[in-house]
């Protein structure tokens, strides 16, 4: 486990952005890991097709911590699109040892070691789960008001 408790792994833990909720959002979804009790709330509201605003709570080991905070740092601009296609890329990485991703992601790479310790793949992967879930609240929401 000592490979997990990098110094970069434990600076993105520790500054987790986007804090709290979003009074009013127009999305909000919840995700935890069975193995680790690892749970993170986030709350969203969509602009056209993207996230404009985000917000979390995140009770979670540190590699959650992590991912979760990646997830912070550049959520805001994202398509429901991107964020599926960067939680496959990140779930292929984990358990079929894939690449990591790039671009603006690239810091998953970071838990590459994760691979090493199958209990905690959905603890990185549950902060995709609950925005993804947001996004789809979020966009029903948009499109019932549309109405």
């Amino acid at each position: 486990m000592k490979e997990l408790y990098t110094n970069e792994i434990m600076s993105f833990a520790a500054h987790i952005p986007h804090i709290g909720a979003i009074e009013g959002a127009q999305g909000s979804g919840s995700a935890h890991s069975k193995l680790c009790g690892s749970r993170i709330n986030v709350w969203l509201n969509m602009e056209n097709g993207v996230v404009g605003q985000f917000s979390q709570e995140v009770k979670a080991c540190l590699v959650g911590q992590a991912s979760a905070s990646m997830i912070g740092h550049n959520i805001i601009g994202c398509s429901k699109q991107e964020i599926a296609q960067t939680r496959e890329i990140v779930r292929i990485m984990l358990e079929e040892e894939g690449p990591a991703p790039t671009g603006k992601w690239q810091a998953y790479e970071l838990l590459i070691p994760v691979r090493n310790y199958k209990s905690r793949f959905s603890t990185v992967l549950i902060a995709f789960d609950a925005v993804l879930d947001a996004m789809n609240m979020a966009l029903e929401n948009k499109e019932v008001s549309n109405v």
